[in-house]
């Protein structure tokens, strides 16, 4: 537990110091900055920080440039602009501990999951629906996804778990979870993958996925058993 609060410390910092350039926004960009509840416009040119969550629509996409990244989130998609970093591997350990904590069922009980439309502002500062708070679930793991295709895979890891968390009913999206469980293990994250591919192994799956996730399980047994 220690060493958990110990990295929320170092994460915490870290959310306080970054920030990033909006180079380039096509189509309706919204932000959801800090504490706020209300969903906003991005422009280019502005300055986002690290507690900001970007919201692209279908045909929208947003190039952000900062301490040497530059990231182009596209449509489709939400993204927490925390997670434009790198971890190392027992960084993302850490965190994904944390994130076990964090689900188990006393505390999952106390979560506040948004279960209404999600709303925003208008030019003129009227309050208009964004989109339905499923739906923001769904577009989460696409962010967390173009993480893991743009080479941050921790983060990505880490996002999709706390959208599994945040929105249970992402937890049935067989496809991105057959996806992070290969992160998983391509990051040789042998026991952490496994774990995965045995909770996917409940979920409604076709017979290709069925196959997959057995030939998984079955391959990372063995290296666990040091075979």
């Amino acid at each position: 537990m220690n060493k958990i609060m110990i990295l929320t410390v170092v994460l915490a910092f870290s959310l306080f110091a970054q920030s990033y350039k909006v180079e380039k926004v096509q189509g309706n960009v919204k932000a959801l900055i800090g504490n706020s509840e209300q969903w906003v416009d991005v422009k280019e040119g502005t300055m986002v920080s690290s507690s900001t969550v970007l919201l692209t629509n279908k045909n929208a996409l947003i190039m952000l440039s900062g301490r040497g990244i530059k990231f182009t989130l596209k449509p489709s998609a939400a993204l927490s602009v925390n997670s434009l970093k790198r971890m190392t591997i027992d960084e993302l350990l850490l965190a994904l501990a944390m994130e076990e904590i964090l689900s188990t069922p006393a505390k999952r009980s106390s979560d506040k999951t948004m279960n209404t439309a999600i709303y925003g502002t208008d030019e003129s500062g009227n309050k208009t629906a964004v989109l339905p708070a499923n739906t923001l679930g769904d577009l989460k793991l696409n962010g967390a996804r173009q993480l893991a295709d743009n080479g941050y895979k921790e983060t990505a890891i880490l996002a999709a778990k706390e959208t599994y968390r945040k929105y249970p009913t992402t937890q049935k999206n067989a496809v991105t979870r057959l996806f992070f469980a290969e992160q998983m293990m391509n990051l040789s994250l042998y026991g952490e993958a496994f774990t995965e591919y045995t909770e996917i192994q409940n979920l409604q799956l076709n017979d290709t996925q069925t196959k997959e996730v057995q030939t998984k399980i079955e391959l990372l047994k063995k290296k666990l058993s040091g075979m």
